[in-house]
């Protein structure tokens, strides 16, 4: 894979697979051993890490969508910048449900081969959606 048509495409059902909580339309498009890069503190490594993630994600905002509003294509990686937009029904991060509708942006990196996502970079503003939903955050005193 390689081909720009085919790496938006699969980063489409990628995003689809994410959106409704579907583990077997990821597996479809995810490696077994995939990296991510920047996952969570004790998040299990591979297929099952990104799927708990995403299970997490949707026990925590329900209405979970994607807007994909830019990509890149080089070679076998596609970079993308997306808008996720959920309400706040359950723990999400630590924060107790708020009930409030939220959106969180991010920027994804994933490289393909043979057809799977095999390393995935996500930077998600997590700052940005937790200050939105009422957490507050102070630096320490000088």
């Amino acid at each position: 894979m390689g081909d720009a048509d085919d790496l938006r495409e699969a980063y489409g059902r990628f995003i689809a697979a994410l959106e409704a909580n579907d583990a077997d339309a990821l597996a479809a498009i995810v490696s077994p051993d995939i990296v991510d890069h920047d996952a969570l503190p004790g998040q299990a490594p591979g297929r099952e890490g990104v799927v708990r993630w995403m299970r997490g994600m949707h026990a925590g905002l329900s209405d979970l969508s994607g807007v994909v509003e830019d990509t890149v294509v080089e070679g076998d990686k596609i970079a993308s910048r997306i808008t996720w937009r959920g309400t706040h029904v359950g723990s999400f991060l630590g924060l107790p449900a708020t009930g409030k509708s939220v959106s969180l942006g991010s920027m994804h990196l994933l490289r393909f081969e043979n057809g799977l996502a095999t390393d995935w970079w996500g930077v998600p503003d997590l700052y940005g959606a937790l200050t939105r939903l009422g957490a507050t955050f102070e630096l320490p005193p000088a």
